[in-house]
């Protein structure tokens, strides 16, 4: 038998085989990702869209997902467009930080370490140097 036809079916064989391994793991991993959505669609449960849409499941019928807004607003969805369980990532109540919390709990200041930002603070250059008007004004 010809050595290079001997390789090319070794190779087609490496090929074949390396595509089936492939194709299981990306159904295993399809599998598992069905089971976890399956799971998360319980109500009360955060999930997220391949919209992007976040809402707590009310109900589910059939291939049919009831989902709320935080507002209470309802809408359907298909089953197959929740990805899965997800916690929206909504912004903090407040938009303070703990330094800004600490600076004006000893009255330095909003926490960022810049005196423009403070009304009271003298005007001063970029280098810390007091900034001179822009015109004199003769006394009379």
């Amino acid at each position: 038998m010809d050595p290079m036809l001997l390789m090319l079916i070794i190779m087609l064989l490496a090929f074949w085989l390396m595509s089936r391994f492939a194709r299981k793991q990306q159904q295993r991993m399809m599998d598992e990702q069905r089971r976890r959505t399956e799971d998360a669609l319980v109500p009360g449960t955060w999930v997220r869209t391949r919209a992007g849409f976040y809402g707590t499941v009310v109900e589910v019928d059939g291939d049919v997902v009831t989902l709320a807004t935080p507002l209470g607003d309802e809408s359907l969805w298909a089953k197959n467009a929740i990805v899965g369980a997800e916690e929206p990532p909504f912004a903090p109540d407040e938009h303070s930080t703990d330094a800004d919390v600490d600076a004006s709990a000893d009255g330095t200041g909003d926490g960022d370490g810049s005196a423009a930002s403070d009304p009271g603070a003298a005007d001063t250059d970029m280098d810390g140097s007091p900034e001179e008007p822009a015109e004199r004004q003769p006394h009379s």
